[in-house]
């Protein structure tokens, strides 16, 4: 098989970029076509008078060892150290998180404390003896937790965060993302009987100092200096085949078509996105499974605020459904260069979907009702901000529902009869995985491509941590 040299890269995110940034270092001419302004996808940072707010709570974490010192020596200084600090607000209390059995039982209250307990052991009985099959997530959930504790916690959150009920939510979401099992792992981790720490739940952090986008402003910079190119505002529009091999893709940039001839493509747009983008003879039976596949959207209030500083939390979750906001973080927790001396700021996250209420909301509306909500949660800044702005994404979590395994599966198979297409990434494999995995996942891709099918596209859509799959070749290759 002739070597690919000519690798054009669809989206500019961490998945993207770290690709490009791995393939341009082996020598390959490689092309990012990147739909927004600028290049981190869901990890840019916006600047804002002397302000810096991510697009969410993004920091800088992976067991991968070779792949961490990789990133650092890129990074050189601009890498500092944090630690993660979070808690729940609920019912007028503050809980910490991950959940302490000790701090649980003492404010929930002896008798909502008895009746959890209870629930959690009728749950484990059941799971002993009768096995029930985990579906959804209120299964996965109420069998290791108790319906107590999912009522309490998990339900409300995860009905806020989705939009649907969690009944109707994989079980693959909650096994993926809530790394304590059950409440006898909450009191082994309490007791120190069990040390171990997941990823999810990882204290310190690495995190530059302008903001998460940082990282993939400076490996876009080493992209170019390998002779790679970046194209914003190019909006991919189709996807030339013969065959079973892709040989061009076509993009609008400032109101003219364009297109570009290939090698290989490594595709991190979103998976529905890029089946519509293919001829449509090819796709028409899967079309169904295309419009299966559903992303949920985030708004974001980002407000400056006069003041010194909030609270040492970096994150406060908000299960309640009468607020607007899921989650409330500070950015200068995270790097204190977020915020001009002496001021800090706060960012909301609200999930909600393309053109809805809260999507179409005012900001000056928004404004009002995030200070109220704020206000009755304990947090009152409505005289301390001094300017704020609103921001936008539509393909924030791709949504785990009951079925959509089969969609995402049919697709990714149709698209194996590609053999110089990968597609990967949060968007592209339809997996919500965390930045270090996308970015892992990019590399693998390209790997694929320089060592010939080092990796099959299958393990490269399967990763969730990297651990174990890429440390040994991060280490032999790391410059």
């Amino acid at each position: 098989m002739t070597k690919m040299r000519n690798i054009v890269v669809l989206g500019g995110g961490p998945c993207g970029l770290s690709a490009a940034w791995e393939l341009s270092e082996n020598g390959y001419d490689v092309t990012v076509l990147e739909k927004d302004s600028g290049v981190g996808g869901l990890c840019i940072t916006h600047e804002y008078q002397g302000y810096r707010f991510d697009l969410g709570g993004h920091r800088f974490v992976s067991p991968n060892k070779g792949f961490v010192d990789r990133v650092c020596r890129m990074m050189g200084d601009e890498l500092l150290t944090a630690e993660r600090k979070s808690v729940i607000l609920l019912n007028g209390k503050t809980f910490q998180y991950p959940l302490s059995a000790r701090d649980l039982f003492a404010k929930i209250g002896f008798r909502t404390g008895i009746m959890a307990f209870f629930s959690f052991m009728k749950e484990a009985v059941i799971a002993v003896f009768l096995r029930k099959k985990e579906v959804s997530f209120y299964d996965w959930v109420t069998h290791r937790f108790g319906r107590i504790l999912y009522d309490l916690f998990f339900g409300p959150y995860t009905e806020k965060v989705w939009g649907i009920s969690p009944k109707l939510i994989s079980s693959d979401w909650a096994s993926q993302r809530i790394a304590l099992l059950n409440l006898s792992d909450v009191c082994l981790r309490l007791s120190g009987l069990k040390e171990d720490t997941p990823r999810t739940y990882a204290r310190t952090y690495f995190y530059p100092r302008k903001g998460i986008g940082q990282i993939f402003e400076v490996m876009a910079k080493v992209v170019r200096q390998n002779g790679g190119r970046i194209v914003t505002h190019a909006d991919v529009s189709g996807v030339e085949v013969c065959g079973g091999t892709v040989k061009k893709i076509r993009y609008m940039h400032h109101g003219f078509l364009r297109e570009i001839d290939c090698d290989g493509v490594i595709s991190t747009m979103p998976l529905p996105d890029l089946i519509h983008a293919l001829p449509e003879h090819l796709v028409r039976d899967i079309l169904p499974d295309a419009r299966g596949l559903r992303y949920r959207a985030i708004r974001f209030m980002n407000m400056l605020v006069g003041r010194s500083d909030i609270s040492d939390n970096t994150w406060m979750y908000v299960a309640e459904k009468k607020y607007v906001m899921t989650r409330i973080q500070e950015p200068r927790r995270r790097s204190p260069f977020n915020a001009p001396d002496g001021k800090t700021s706060l960012m909301l996250e609200m999930p909600c979907d393309v053109n809805d209420d809260l999507w179409n909301y005012g900001d000056e509306e928004l404004l009002a009702r995030c200070l109220t909500d704020l206000c009755e949660l304990g947090i009152n800044v409505r005289d301390d901000v001094t300017g704020y702005f609103t921001s936008r994404v539509t393909h924030g979590y791709p949504v785990y529902s009951l079925d959509y395994r089969s969609h995402q599966g049919r697709l990714l198979n149709f698209l194996d009869q590609f053999d110089n297409l990968i597609t990967c990434g949060r968007q592209g494999a339809f997996r919500y995985i965390f930045m270090d995995t996308a970015m892992e996942m990019g590399i693998a891709a390209a790997r694929h491509i320089v060592s010939e099918r080092h990796y099959e596209k299958g393990q490269i859509q399967d990763m969730r941590s990297g651990a174990g799959l890429l440390e040994k070749d991060f280490i032999s290759v790391s410059r």
